[in-house]
């Protein structure tokens, strides 16, 4: 079964939770008519399957085959997979790929948001959170003891993850399509459309009319990012200042936090 993905060449869709991944790959999917996995919801229940694909106990193989009509459409999105990219080209070797990175402290600011907690504690007990309480994805995405990193705070875990997830891409940037979320806003059309093209896809259906749909739950917009700030820039300007002024995000960081 596993050797139909290897002639298979999907698109993989990139990149960590609240980068506007969603958005950009269903309106890649809606301009071009295309088949698309928004996300594997049916791996939800196994939030687990990363830990057991780490020792060896699932391997990758066999979620595939276990989400194979996931794996079956030509463009994949799932943020889950962002860190199983060594994976993905092992057993899709003629696909491609898109990163798409959104500036870091508008990306933790948002997925707290999301979660509606606070960014002033330590740790989250699950069961004291709506959010958390109600979704096991959630819950792993706030573990990163699988990915070997065991955090200060869970917003060092949520820099953490940013940071990865733009080294996945700076390793090995010919291997990926990048786009930044903030370019994505200044206009969604153009750029889906460009990304359609630099993709080999047809452009069949007009999409100006869905540009501004809210596929996810929207956070609340802040201009005060000082606790935020602080975290963020201990894990982030040190060892991962080259991915920052590489993809230009350093310094807008910089201008905004003068």
């Amino acid at each position: 079964m596993l050797a139909k993905y290897r002639e298979s060449e999907p698109v993989f869709i990139l990149g960590v939770q609240k980068s506007g991944t969603t958005a950009i790959a269903a309106l890649l999917s809606d301009a071009t008519e295309t088949p698309v996995t928004l996300d594997i919801t049916r791996a939800i229940s196994r939030p687990g399957a990363k830990t057991l694909r780490k020792y060896g106990v699932e391997d990758f193989g066999d979620f595939i085959c276990r989400y194979r009509r996931e794996f079956s459409r030509k463009i994949i999105r799932e943020p889950g997979l962002t860190f199983d990219y060594q994976s993905l080209k092992e057993y899709f070797p003629k696909a491609r790929f898109v990163m798409i990175m959104r500036e870091p402290k508008d990306n933790v600011r948002s997925i707290l948001n999301r979660l509606q907690v606070p960014d002033n504690l330590q740790w989250l007990d699950p069961e004291q959170w709506l959010e958390l309480k109600r979704s096991p994805a959630w819950r792993i995405n706030l573990d990163s003891s699988w990915l070997g990193h065991w955090p200060e705070s869970y917003v060092d875990l949520l820099a953490y993850r940013w940071r990865l997830s733009a080294e996945i891409y700076f390793n090995e940037p010919e291997a990926f399509t990048l786009i930044r979320y903030e370019n994505f806003l200044t206009d969604k059309k153009s750029t889906v459309e460009n990304l359609a093209h630099i993709l080999g896809f047809e452009v069949t259906a007009e999409i100006l009319g869905k540009v501004d749909n809210q596929y996810q739950p929207k956070g609340k917009r802040v201009t005060d990012y000082a606790s935020i700030m602080v975290k963020i820039f201990n894990i982030l300007e040190n060892s991962v200042q080259k991915v920052l002024e590489d993809s230009g995000i350093g310094e807008s960081m910089s201008r905004e936090n003068a």
